[in-house]
């Protein structure tokens, strides 16, 4: 009699699973107005798939996938209605809960959700969780990173992440590019030229000195503004006021010469007394 029993709980959460999975699509797409009524808490979704999980986030995301490409924007403001995305967002969430190792519902949150706008810090969370789950993979970190500088406007996080994927990448050049420009808006120029000039030698120890060179023009860069920098900061001991322009520490002998920028652009400093380059470290074009 015990083993007839046995069985209760696993077909009754294979029964629920099911009813749930069916009518996810159906709220979507026919009953708007009922979306989050099959929105389950992912706690509680974990219990009904059982040990269904893997397939059930794969159902999730296959949901959030379909909907995307069969509904179409407002014409207006070309967004989502509020209940859409939040729609979306519980449904990827519940996919990721379900399987944290799920590479694509963290691509689609980024690109449906945190590039229009909609709960950014959340979403990057669960990104951000899904590269510490996903140590092997380079992709979410630089996700993460990115979305931290460019999005949230937290420079420490980016820079952790960005490093982070180069690492797993290998030393891709270009993480490694951009994890250097964070550390220097954080005005941690510094710290941006001791990262790269390890990022270097490294590449040299492995034998890949060749995918260097823009590190090594970036590197340049970083060290020109860091020596206009601490001229900078004597000028200011010295007169009791920061510097207007690079010329004036010239002329109070401060800083000997005007570095070079090999990208071809022009050291000045700005309003808020950062230093900073007309090339913003990428190839100045030069008219015809």
């Amino acid at each position: 009699m015990r083993s007839k029993f046995s069985f209760v709980p696993w077909i009754t959460g294979s029964v629920a699973l099911i009813v749930y999975l069916i009518c996810l699509p159906l709220a979507v797409v026919e009953r708007p107005r009922h979306e989050q009524l099959f929105a389950l808490p992912p706690k509680l979704l974990r219990i009904v798939a059982f040990q269904f999980k893997e397939a059930a986030a794969d159902m999730s995301f296959l949901n959030a996938s379909v909907f995307l490409g069969g509904t179409t924007p407002q014409h207006d403001t070309r967004r989502y209605l509020p209940q859409q995305y939040s729609w979306m967002y519980n449904t990827l969430k519940n996919s990721v809960a379900l399987d944290p190792y799920f590479l694509d519902p963290y691509y689609l949150m980024n690109s449906a959700l945190i590039w229009d706008r909609y709960k950014q810090d959340e979403v990057n969370e669960l990104i951000a969780k899904g590269a510490d789950k996903r140590t092997w993979d380079s992709l979410l970190p630089f996700y993460a990173g990115f979305n931290y500088y460019y999005f949230l406007n937290n420079a420490d996080k980016s820079f952790t992440y960005l490093t982070e994927a180069s690492k797993r990448s290998g030393g891709n050049p270009f993480y490694d590019s951009l994890a250097a420009r964070v550390a220097y808006k954080a005005n941690k120029t510094e710290f941006a030229i001791s990262y790269l000039e390890n990022q270097i030698q490294q590449a040299d120890l492995h034998g890949q000195r060749g995918k260097t060179r823009d590190l090594e023009r970036r590197l340049e860069v970083l060290k020109a503004i860091r020596r206009i920098e601490i001229a900078a900061e004597s000028y200011r001991k010295l007169f009791g006021k920061p510097p207007g322009t690079v010329s004036e520490l010239i002329k109070s002998s401060l800083l000997l010469s005007l570095p070079s920028d090999p990208y071809g652009g022009s050291f000045y400093i700005d309003q808020d007394g950062s230093i900073k380059t007309t090339s913003n470290m990428t190839s100045v074009k030069k008219e015809k």
